[in-house]
């Protein structure tokens, strides 16, 4: 019999998980087991607990935010920057160079292989009661799903494996992304038969994300040219009006304010309909820091370097400023409230006061923590403001005041002062509780939440011509958004319901979560133009606009971008190990 490896976790199967960086991890193994392991009941439930542990590969280090949120209308180059995926560089984003990439097809493809070992030997399982059998096959259809949801938005036409491979082969091939999409839709409808309600623990899929992810595979797959099917914006609605209109059954249902969603302690709320579960065990989580693994990263990529300011040093609440990912003007400007026309209906102080979600999800004032550190005075006051981001121009008179302010003085930063180290901080992964100044954060990463569903739905009624339907949907979310006694102001009427303002709210709702490059790869303009392409060339949106290279706030992204970059290239080691089997998308 073949041997099955048994190390992530102490329970996650894997055959031949590849590094970044190496043909094979350099990983000890906890235990071997033969196959016949997976029969009995603990086998079953150590094969699903494995096939879990790849989300906090996908969904919380590097590369899970790289390939998501770099490159994108909403972040520019921070002061680290990956395999060219901030500016498009065709120098560094090449099959051989894009580790980020690379990375995301070897998780995916050994968590495939480990649901594929469940899902033939669980149904052989001794010992195991019926209805949890069911229940664990369920879930690990479910996960194959997401695993290969990501796949075929980064590669389009990917290899479909459906058995279980216990031993080496080079006879793989890509197979048509309407196939991987039949296959997706095939797994998610047939989960929906067995699987729970809700999760009997924390990280666990439900029904709930059977249904969601089910409305955003039919979405996506509208416009996956030449995948896209009649009808799929209508199961799209079924399906996100569905999980809607029968929340309460699942226990789900919108938190009251956007803070209180990533509120600390609250990442399995009542809001959360899938999530990335994380631990501090470098042994079984491959926690390093330096290569991609199985640590959280959240906290720190978005975080600027505050801890340069003066009378400043870093620290566990403020997090470890990586400065992966710069903040775009576009993305700041989208939380001013607008008329109908675009114009802005707040200016000065009130600027970016109607909406809630800028000042609940982004950090713009510093206080004091160390006096005198990097220039700073002795003088100055613990607690004490050292830094703030007003989010606007200051008149002259009104820096001059806070030049003169006593007993110290602080850094004012206003947007024509950005750049790749000092900008406004999305703070949604903050983990303040962490145990050490450079320690990963352990909190889980949401994946799907309830307020998508009902962007989804809304965006599912758009394409269908329902525009009120649409509008109602889109309302549920601005109107939780508001800020106190202004959820009137919030609302939007029929006539604005178009991609374009779909998009924007769907980037003040889930800016920095990990789906915005999918999000503009998938749409169109009304032209039938990718999103993608026409937003970072655009200079109302793109990263570039400030200025074309020369590490200041920006990147060469809009001069940089091509046609073919609305796919990834497919990691040359896959093609290497195949001989040529696997081919390479076009333009890499």
């Amino acid at each position: 019999m073949k041997k099955i490896v048994l190390i992530t976790l102490g329970t996650a199967l894997f055959l031949t998980a590849t590094s970044c960086n190496k043909d094979f991890l350099d990983e000890n193994p906890q235990s071997v087991l033969i196959p016949s392991f997976l029969k009995t009941a603990q086998g079953v439930e150590a094969g699903v607990t494995g096939v879990y542990s790849g989300l906090r590969q996908i969904y919380g280090n590097d590369s899970g935010f790289f390939t998501t949120e770099a490159g994108t209308d909403l972040f520019t180059n921070g002061v680290a920057i990956s395999s060219g995926l901030s500016d498009y560089n065709t120098n560094d984003l090449t099959p051989l160079n894009d580790g980020s990439h690379s990375f995301r097809w070897q998780v995916a493809y050994s968590q495939i292989n480990n649901a594929n070992g469940v899902l033939l030997y669980a149904p052989q399982a001794q010992g195991i009661v019926p209805a949890r059998q069911k229940q664990l096959i369920a879930e690990t259809k479910l996960l194959r799903a997401n695993y290969y949801f990501v796949l075929v938005r980064d590669f389009g036409d990917v290899p479909l494996m459906l058995n279980f491979v216990d031993s080496p082969t080079k006879d793989i091939s890509r197979a048509p992304m309407a196939s991987v999409y039949t296959q997706i839709i095939k797994d998610l409808t047939e989960s929906l038969a067995d699987i729970a309600d809700k999760a009997a623990q924390p990280g666990r899929v439900t029904r709930a994300t059977a249904l969601h992810l089910l409305a955003k595979v039919y979405l996506t797959r509208a416009t996956a040219i030449p995948a896209g099917a009649i009808g799929d914006y209508t199961l799209a609605a079924q399906y996100a009006k569905e999980l809607i209109d029968t929340q309460s059954r699942y226990g789900v249902a919108l938190e009251a304010t956007p803070g209180a969603v990533f509120a600390d302690g609250n990442e399995n709320g009542k809001e959360v309909l899938m999530n990335a579960q994380f631990n501090g065990d470098a042994t079984f989580s491959r926690i390093d820091g330096f290569n991609y693994g199985g640590e959280n990263v959240g906290a720190f990529n978005f975080r600027s370097r505050y801890d340069l300011l003066p009378n400043m040093e870093r620290s566990i609440p403020y997090g470890r400023p990586f400065a992966r990912h710069a903040l775009t003007n576009y993305a700041e400007n989208n939380y001013i409230l607008r008329d109908a026309s675009g114009a802005p209906l707040e200016t000065g102080a009130a600027l970016r006061t109607t909406d809630a979600r800028y000042n609940s999800w982004f950090t713009t004032v510093y206080r004091v923590n160390k006096p005198g550190n990097n220039g700073g005075k002795a003088a100055a006051v613990v607690g004490d403001t050292a830094a703030w981001y007003p989010g606007r121009e200051l008149s002259a008179a009104r820096l001059a005041q806070i030049a003169a302010r006593q007993p110290a003085s602080y850094r004012v930063i206003q947007p024509s002062q950005y750049t790749t180290e000092f900008f406004p901080t999305m703070n949604k992964y903050d983990s303040p509780t962490r145990t050490s100044v450079n320690g990963f954060s352990i909190r889980p990463n949401i994946i799907y939440r309830l307020s998508e569903t009902y962007l989804i739905a809304a965006e599912a009624y758009f394409y269908l011509g329902n525009l009120a339907q649409a509008r109602d949907y889109i309302n549920v979310v601005r109107r939780r958004a508001a800020a106190a006694g202004k959820a009137t102001q919030m609302e939007i009427t029929s006539a604005q319901v178009n991609i374009d303002f779909i998009l924007d709210e769907r980037a003040r709702e889930f800016i920095g979560e990990m789906t915005r490059w999918y999000d503009l790869q998938r749409t169109r303009t009304a032209a039938g133009a990718s999103q993608l392409l026409t937003r970072i060339r655009n200079t109302s949106y793109a990263p570039a606009f400030r200025s074309q290279g020369g590490g200041v706030y920006g990147s060469n992204a809009a001069i940089n971008i091509k046609d073919y970059h609305v796919l990834r290239p497919v990691p040359q080691t896959e093609i290497d190990r195949t001989s040529g089997k696997i081919t390479q998308n076009p333009g890499y």
